[in-house]
């Protein structure tokens, strides 16, 4: 399985369910988030994923930092300025697609045959969209969207818990420079 990571504290209480309670065999993190911004930050956030890879064992895979492509993307995808959108609305949604798009594509050429995302489990995203995106790339790329059955409000706590467990940086907003 692909776990498309956003960050690492979102990572952590995903990846105790898929080893602990779904006992998900072969778990890679796939980081890629072009929308971090600025540099500095997406790198103090890749270097956090990879601690806890390492704390958990499992291998990391790395997207490239596509910035101009990811914004790109958003300006062809969107009729307005990117600034004057509110959160989770039309330009976060065309920030999902993007990503989901390449972890699918990275998924596929990668030889796996299910992937999912920290993005599913967030008490400020929406989760319907990207859950409901994530299965429809699925099948276009004949692949398993796994949904993850988390409380958001539950796996919140423990994130935290764990963040001061393994004395990771957390972050205080998406990393987008329009959030």
């Amino acid at each position: 399985m692909l776990l498309h990571t956003c960050c690492a504290p979102c990572a952590l209480p995903i990846i105790e369910y898929l080893l602990e309670d779904k006992k998900v065999k072969n778990l890679t993190l796939y980081f890629y988030n072009p929308n971090i911004y600025p540099q500095q930050e997406y790198q103090k956030r890749l270097k956090q994923a990879e601690k806890i890879a390492k704390i958990y064992n499992l291998e990391l895979k790395v997207g490239d930092y596509e910035r101009n492509k990811w914004l790109n993307y958003l300006e062809k995808s969107l009729p307005n300025s990117l600034e004057s959108y509110a959160e989770n609305e039309e330009r976060c949604l065309a920030c999902f697609r993007f990503r989901l798009d390449k972890t699918a594509e990275f998924a596929k050429n990668n030889n796996f045959n299910e992937f999912t995302t920290t993005l599913s489990v967030n008490r400020f995203k929406d989760t319907a969209f990207i859950n409901n995106y994530g299965k429809k790339l699925a099948k276009k790329n004949g692949l398993n969207y796994a949904i993850l059955n988390l409380d958001p409000y539950k796996a919140h706590k423990k994130e935290q818990e764990l963040v001061k467990i393994y004395n990771l940086y957390s972050q205080k907003y998406c990393g987008c420079e329009f959030s």
